[in-house]
């Protein structure tokens, strides 16, 4: 916890934990599941930091999508107490723990979700790959933006959208120097467990 410039405790770490005592005190009514210790960081942190934090606590750790991780900064962006502004340079503050090519994917993300506003309905659902092939072509043509915003509003479903992201790499993929269209590779994710 720290104390904020009203003199109000705010969480800096651990509300999952919090969040499950809860659970478990409401589930139980086990008076030990009622109160948990906290230490108070009388320091108050810069307002990055307090983002950096909240960052290498909850997202590094999770499982999240790039899409996801362009928000947070996208959000810290406009944060009017940080003063920060751009999100895509603070994708280096606060994500620094990330490696710089996995920053690069985000910082892609970043400019694909501002790009395309509130067009892209399900961000979330949108690979790696595609989101940084569409961003790298909105990049590379202007006023292409508009014509995928456009096409996007017909979406309704995320296989939709992916397919009209798709359709808008296609229409403006250059033929590769081989002559040969460049393949879809469906990608495989494996896990395993230890």
């Amino acid at each position: 916890l720290y104390r904020d410039s009203d003199g109000r405790f705010q969480l800096k770490k651990g509300w999952r934990r919090v969040t499950a005592l809860k659970q478990l005190y409401e589930e139980t009514g086990d008076e030990r599941f009622s109160s948990v210790i906290a230490r108070v960081s009388e320091s108050q942190s810069n307002r990055i930091d307090l983002y950096i934090d909240m960052v290498e606590e909850n997202v590094v750790r999770e499982d999240l999508t790039f899409a996801e991780m362009a928000q947070v900064a996208i959000l810290a962006s406009k944060d009017s107490e940080l003063g920060a502004g751009d999100a895509e340079a603070l994708v280096g503050r606060l994500y620094s723990s990330l490696h710089k090519m996995k920053r690069s994917y985000i910082r892609s993300f970043v400019y694909l979700l501002n790009e395309l506003e509130d067009a892209l309905p399900f961000p979330k659902t949108v690979s790696r790959n595609l989101g940084v092939e569409v961003a790298r072509k909105l990049r590379a043509s202007s006023g292409s933006a508009a014509v995928l915003r456009d096409l996007l509003v017909r979406a309704s479903t995320a296989g939709e959208q992916n397919e009209v992201l798709d359709a808008f790499l296609a229409d403006t993929d250059a033929e590769p120097a081989s002559g040969k269209r460049r393949e879809k590779v469906e990608s495989v994710k494996y896990e395993f467990h230890v």
